[in-house]
Parts: C-alpha cells; sequence; structure tokens
C-alpha cells in the first residue's frame, strides 16, 4: 500500500482514507473544539499528508503514527495561532504601557478581526487554497499537484483572493 500512496494512487488514497480519516477528525475536534475548523484541519492534513509527506514515511505500518503526529502538531499550532489572534472582545482588557501601545495593539486586534470576516467571503475553495499557501506554507505547485491543477491558476486565484481580502479590508478602514 505504501508505494501504491507514494505513486499517488487514487484507490490506494481513499482506502487508507477510510479508514483512519475518522480518528483523524476526532482527534481534530477534541483539541480545536470547533467543528468546521476541525473538518477543514483533517482536509488540510490529508492533503499535505498525500502530497508531501506521504514519501517520509518508511513502513507501512507507521502510516497512522504518522498521521497522528501530524494532526497533533497541526492542531497545537492552529491553538496557538487562535490564541494569539483572539476576537476583541474575548481577550481581557489593554492595561499597562502607554496609551500608543494600547491603541496599537486594539488597533491589530480589530484588524486581525476584520481579515477573518473577510476571509469568510472568499469561496470555500479559495479559503482552502490561501490556508494551504500561507497557514500551510504551501508552494503553488504542491497545492496545484494536491488539487489536480495547474500553478498558474493557483496563482490567479490567490492573487484574485489577496485582491478580494484587500478591498474588504479597505472597506472598514
Amino acid at each position: 500500500m505504501l508505494e501504491k500512496l507514494r505513486a499517488r494512487d487514487h484507490r490506494a488514497q481513499q482506502k487508507l482514507r477510510k479508514r483512519l480519516d475518522p480518528k483523524i477528525l476526532a482527534v481534530c475536534r477534541h483539541m480545536l473544539q470547533d467543528q468546521a475548523l476541525a473538518q477543514e484541519t483533517a482536509e488540510d492534513i490529508w492533503m499535505d499528508f498525500l502530497y508531501e509527506h506521504v514519501d517520509k514515511v518508511q513502513k507501512e505500518r507507521a502510516l497512522g503514527a504518522y498521521l497522528r503526529m501530524m494532526t497533533v502538531r497541526r492542531c497545537v499550532r492552529i491553538r496557538d495561532w487562535q490564541n494569539r489572534h483572539e476576537e476583541p472582545g474575548d481577550q481581557p482588557p489593554l492595561v499597562g504601557g502607554s496609551e500608543a501601545d494600547m491603541a496599537a495593539a486594539l488597533d491589530e486586534r480589530r484588524q486581525t478581526a476584520r481579515l477573518e470576516e473577510c476571509l469568510k467571503r472568499l469561496s470555500r475553495r479559495a479559503r482552502r487554497i490561501v490556508r494551504m499557501r500561507y497557514r500551510n506554507e504551501m508552494t503553488q505547485e504542491s497545492i496545484g499537484k494536491a488539487l489536480r491543477v495547474s500553478k498558474q491558476y493557483i496563482g490567479r486565484l490567490i492573487a484574485r483572493s489577496l485582491e478580494a481580502l484587500r478591498e474588504c479590508m479597505e472597506e472598514a478602514a
């Protein structure tokens, strides 16, 4: 099975996914406490694993352990990111420091919240590709391979998405 996965055999990928997807999703749900985010994260993990990491696995019996390790690490990274970028109302009031520091921190929180709202305006596919590019740090080529489209298409979609995000952010300013 490992050789078929390395050859990007679709049937082998489906078989592995059918066997391990419930476990991966359960870990994501438990760690992230958000059904939609858990679903998106599990999907990202599968794409990363099947198109970038499967070649690193030495033995077939290690597939499950490797995927669980990837899942835990990704969920921890997302939780840490969420803790740094909480909604303005979810954080304690700013205290201490100069007025300029407090104003800058509050502005950063507002901008982060606004960006989250703007991301929700993108299509599901565009959000997924933007996440793969900037959160998962995948190249346009690797995203194209994962989604079976050209890297030029990915580049155009990212450019359109970033332009839409820029316009959305400027609306709030």
